[in-house]
């Protein structure tokens, strides 16, 4: 029997074989002159595994031990797992929709049980079975509505979240500032806004690429013990000296009102803690007025991660034409609608490995899977090559090479990358890449 296929499965289908690709001219001669070699082509991710930096893991560490973190090590174990599960909260009209659709299919199987009709019933059998049915109604929508609650971060609560969650949040930034840093090296931010700050990750990864360079540093965060925790990893996990970096700032919300402008604005694994769409598109207004350069929103790869990126995503790119135009520098090499969303509802996810605490044991790698855009300030420059990103990890074979890819016209293609059929550099350097990087080609 042969598998029924989607029209987009028909379509990508199709497309392995009528599209064809060809090595970006630009880039000819430098593999000719073996300036650039296939398997660290320009589009490869330059990091593979990430881990935090030794100073900081030492006064995490000292940290930990002075709490005797290692009695909350099975509740971390549990706030990971349920950080990863967490579902967007239902909005006000989707709970509304979703009891009237119970409702409706009760009422029906209520009435036909008692083999009759409501006009037939008197007032009092009519009020008996509509108490009946908004009871059984209730008692559904009890067990299928998400119950969703923003997470109090206690001294305790922080703690886990340190042990769990540093490690991959870490190496997740790294991994996406490290393309910005790539494509500009010259590139020096003078400022950095952090929404959601946390123990820190968002300050500790920009200054590995750029900490002589920011003279500001300005953190938001809810969670007094938060920002404690954050303060004192960078003061070496000790209390009694001075903050070493200069222009440290830390608040517990958004600033009213300012027209202070940052280089790099960032909001990551942040916005699950607002109760809406809407609150959480006013935030990302006021983050995106806060942005001189770059605004990166982060969340985690699941369909509820990736909704959140996606409307963050689409928001700012539909916004009013004038002084805050913007364009998406990463992971999409387009503006467009994303199609992953768009033809498959599946999430635009990417994976990235990381070491983990040397706390309570030994290190291990481990990996995490999360959702992510940059949206730079201005307009697209001309000469951007817009390659196309492979976005999931290629299928290879003896003799060719799969890799599905997102391209600048906003389409999905999946292209078989042959010996036969293509020379020796485009050949080497699909069967080179990884999921998440970008494709040299056009």
């Amino acid at each position: 029997m042969f598998r029924k296929l989607k029209l987009s499965q028909i379509s990508l289908y199709y497309n392995s074989y009528s599209t064809r690709v060809a090595l970006d001219a630009s880039l000819k001669e430098s593999f000719e002159s073996k300036q650039f070699k296939p398997r660290k082509h320009p589009g490869t991710t330059r990091v593979k595994i990430a881990s935090i930096p030794p100073d900081i893991q030492k006064a995490i560490k000292i940290i930990l031990e002075d709490n005797k973190a290692k009695a909350l090590q099975e509740d971390s174990l549990k706030l990971n797992n349920y950080l990863r599960s967490r579902l967007l909260p239902p909005e006000d009209g989707d709970i509304d929709l979703k009891a009237q659709k119970i409702y409706d299919k009760i009422e029906k199987k209520t009435f036909e049980k008692v083999n009759t009709a409501a006009a037939e019933l008197t007032p009092d059998q009519l009020e008996k079975y509509n108490q009946k049915v908004k009871s059984k109604v209730f008692n559904i929508l009890k067990t299928n509505v998400y119950r969703w609650g923003n997470i109090s971060y206690d001294k305790a609560t922080s703690l886990q979240y340190l042990m769990v969650r540093a490690a991959p949040e870490y190496a997740i930034l790294v991994r996406i500032l490290d393309e910005i840093d790539k494509k500009y090296p010259d590139y020096k931010p003078r400022s950095f806004f952090d929404f959601g700050s946390g123990v820190g990750t968002g300050t500790w990864a920009v200054n590995t690429y750029w900490k002589g360079d920011i003279f500001e540093y300005f953190c938001v965060d809810t969670s007094v013990h938060m920002n404690d925790l954050a303060r004192l990893i960078l003061c070496h996990g000790k209390d009694n000296i001075e903050m070493p970096l200069r222009g440290f700032f830390q608040r517990q919300f958004l600033p009213a009102s300012s027209d202070m402008k940052y280089s790099i604005v960032l909001s990551a694994f942040s916005l699950f803690e607002m109760p809406n769409m809407k609150s959480r598109l006013e935030t990302i207004q006021k983050l995106w007025s806060k942005t001189e350069d770059y605004l990166i929103i982060v969340e985690q790869g699941t369909n509820a991660g990736f909704k959140i990126v996606n409307e963050a995503r689409e928001f700012v790119l539909n916004l009013s034409k004038g002084k805050n135009n913007g364009y998406a520098f990463s992971p999409c090499p387009n503006d467009n609608v994303c199609p992953r969303y768009l033809e498959q509802e599946t999430p635009c996810n990417f994976l990235m490995k990381y070491e983990s605490l040397q706390y309570p044991s030994k290190a291990e790698i481990h990996a995490d899977v999360f959702s992510y855009v940059i949206l730079k300030k201005g307009e697209r420059p001309s000469d951007d090559p817009q390659w196309p990103r492979i976005v999931r990890a290629p299928i290879v074979r003896s003799g060719h090479t799969i890799c599905r890819l997102c391209t600048a016209q906003g389409d999905l293609k999946e292209i078989i990358f042959s010996k036969g059929k293509y020379d020796q550099a485009t050949y080497r350097c699909a069967r080179s890449s990884n999921w998440g990087d970008v494709l040299p080609v056009k």
